[in-house]
């Protein structure tokens, strides 16, 4: 009996290398070209073939998905059924939530099963190879950032010496065929930048000397940190800098609450390093922001929104003044008057309009009928999941999401850990005055949930695999 169980362990986890090289890579060209425009044959490619791969995963480790561990996909699996049941018997716009329907959800669907087939995948694999696929994974979640230094510095070749760059090639600030919005690169280059304030973390647990490569390594999170800082800094992007501060001000807790009583100079100096060039990155973006001054007094106007209805049409009403007679700054005022109003919508509405990218502005035309053609987002990523699919479903991810944070983070010391927690605890934030509620970076989150889900659920069956050899 003990053999037959120990012959069948060893038959779930068995899986060719060269099948999770295959879903490992295509997860780099999805997340290198995922949020780049005019190329989406090379994304739908990537997405098909993890797709298929993954499901493969799915079904040599469908045992896996039974035990409690991996609820989160279970939570995700009721979402797809939410949204469905929404569109037949909730909707409030079936023809446009229709076309949604089978673009966002059917996108979001095969990323998840790409996603969960990875994780299972991942930690099913044995420890020296798995090493080799989670560089590879980490190596794709650098992508985004790469990729803008490597345009950012064409551009700027191009300008300085006259030369004839390709308009694909470069970096821009305004809306045309090549533009990628900064909402996107806050939610792609943030998870990256997260995974390497907790590989400070892990070269801080090395007990004595550095050795070499550790030395390399501390090097590379440092050019990712400011590789992504300077990012955020360059195409002048607020919630990147405030989501890159939170998760440091994490790190630094979660840092400090594990080594303190034993830091040695070469740490702390790697830590302060790192700390100088966030703080740089915050001082070049508050140097240009004026916004940044009048953030208090503008935001106590923006939440009048029935007495100043600028935010509802900024074309037909003018900016009001704030308290000090000036001006008031249109990020800071439209932000928080479109979150008030998401807000009242969200009460008065709580099953949701039925889409994910424009129930906001669907929401506040009917109960505002001078509202603009203009308006779009609430700008806070969870705000308009409440207005898209409901209390319901909003709860069905954030209880998913914060359960796969906690389960990585039980995953404590492995890469498993490192690479998922992170970018998770970047999500949950970014997610709060980002608008990110789109095609694909919702796509992105459910991803990064079945991911976690994924590698969570296989966790639970390795461990779980000893005890039954004992029995």
């Amino acid at each position: 009996m003990t053999q037959t169980i120990t012959q069948s362990s060893h038959q779930e986890s068995s899986l060719p290398s060269w099948v999770i090289w295959v879903q490992c890579s295509a997860f780099v060209v999805l997340y290198a070209v995922w949020i780049l425009p005019e190329i989406v044959g090379f994304r739908n490619t990537a997405l098909a073939t993890g797709a298929i791969f993954g499901a493969y995963s799915i079904y040599q480790y469908r045992k896996a998905l039974l035990q409690k561990s991996a609820l989160p996909i279970w939570l995700m699996i009721a979402l797809f059924g939410w949204a469905t049941f929404h569109l037949f018997f909730l909707s409030s716009n079936f023809p446009l939530q229709y076309i949604e329907y089978f673009r966002i959800w059917k996108y979001a669907a095969i990323g998840a099963v790409m996603a969960t087939g990875l994780g299972l995948s991942l930690i099913h694999s044995s420890k020296q190879e798995s090493v080799r696929y989670w560089f590879l994974i980490y190596f794709g979640l650098c992508t985004p950032c790469i990729i803008y230094l490597v345009k950012y510095v064409l551009t700027m070749v191009g300008r300085v010496y006259g030369l004839d760059i390709p308009v694909s090639m470069q970096v821009y600030s305004f809306s045309q065929p090549f533009y990628v919005p900064k909402t996107d690169y806050v939610a792609f280059c943030l998870p990256a930048f997260s995974v390497a304030l907790g590989s400070l973390i892990r070269l801080s647990d090395i007990e004595g000397s550095w050795r070499l490569k550790d030395l390399l390594n501390l090097v590379a999170q440092i050019l990712i940190i400011s590789g992504t800082l300077f990012l955020f800094a360059a195409q002048n992007i607020k919630n990147g800098m405030v989501y890159a501060a939170l998760l440091f001000i994490i790190f630094g807790m979660i840092f400090c609450a594990r080594h303190i009583s034993r830091l040695t100079w070469k740490k702390i100096a790697g830590i302060l390093i790192a700390f100088a060039i966030l703080i740089s990155g915050i001082i070049v973006n508050v140097s240009k922001n004026d916004s940044w001054r009048t953030l208090v007094t503008d935001t106590k106007i923006g939440l009048q929104i029935e007495k100043y209805p600028n935010w509802k049409d900024e074309i037909k009403y003018n900016f009001p003044l704030n308290e000090n007679g000036a001006m008031v700054s249109a990020t800071n005022y439209q932000r928080a008057a479109w979150a008030y109003a998401g807000i009242k919508l969200a009460i008065e509405n709580p099953m949701g309009y039925g889409l994910v990218e424009d129930s906001f502005a669907k929401l506040a035309k009917v109960r505002w009928p001078d509202v603009g053609s203009s308006l779009s987002h609430s700008h806070s990523g969870w705000l308009d999941v409440i207005l898209a699919i409901g209390f319901p479903g909003f709860f069905l991810i954030l209880g998913a999401l914060l359960l796969a944070i906690k389960n990585s983070y039980l995953l404590r010391g492995g890469y498993e850990s490192l690479l998922v927690f992170w970018p998770l605890l970047a999500n949950l934030l970014l997610w709060c005055t980002t608008e990110v509620s789109a095609t694909v970076t919702f796509a992105a989150l459910i991803f990064w949930i079945c991911l976690a889900g994924g590698l969570n659920a296989g966790t639970s069956m390795k461990t779980a695999s000893p005890k039954l050899v004992a029995e």
